[in-house]
């Protein structure tokens, strides 16, 4: 399956989409994640390295931001998903950061605390998971509107 380059759903006379940033080295992941947004107000690019995530953030502003906790190398430089989620904050202090990696344990939620993580996921991410989180973000947000209309 071929990555699309954005998936958007607009509905004309609604507030501006969502936009949401997925960031995993697993195509069917990341194609997963798109197709299960589609239907909602919002607007989901993905990366699947490190680099390309700070590429499209310097780029354009993003609402969301769901990143693996475990990427690979890149360049020769090791950065993992917590190094990128540092990045991102940088970037944007008021993204919503959502990690998602394979041990959610003690040591993993105190990094979540530190970084300020809205939410840490264990894998693999549900669908209706990830919805259910995007739903409760702050009242004003394109998706909880759009959801709350149905």
């Amino acid at each position: 399956m071929q990555e699309p380059e954005a998936v958007v759903r607009q509905v004309e006379g609604e507030a501006e989409p969502t936009r949401i940033l997925i960031v995993d080295p697993y195509g069917h992941s990341r194609d997963g994640l798109s197709l299960a947004l589609l239907g909602r107000l919002c607007h989901v690019e993905t990366a699947a390295t490190s680099w390309e995530a700070i590429k499209k953030i310097k780029e354009r502003p993003f609402d969301i931001a769901v990143v693996d906790a475990e990427l690979p190398s890149t360049h020769g430089l090791a950065m993992t998903g917590w190094d990128l989620a540092r990045i991102l904050r940088a970037f944007n202090p008021a993204l919503a950061i959502v990690v998602v990696t394979a041990e959610k344990g003690p040591e993993a939620q105190l990094q979540a605390d530190r970084l300020g993580i809205s939410r840490l996921v264990e894998k693999p991410i549900s669908p209706r998971e990830l919805r259910a989180f995007l739903q409760t973000l702050e009242p004003g947000s394109a998706i909880r509107r759009q959801s709350a209309g149905r």
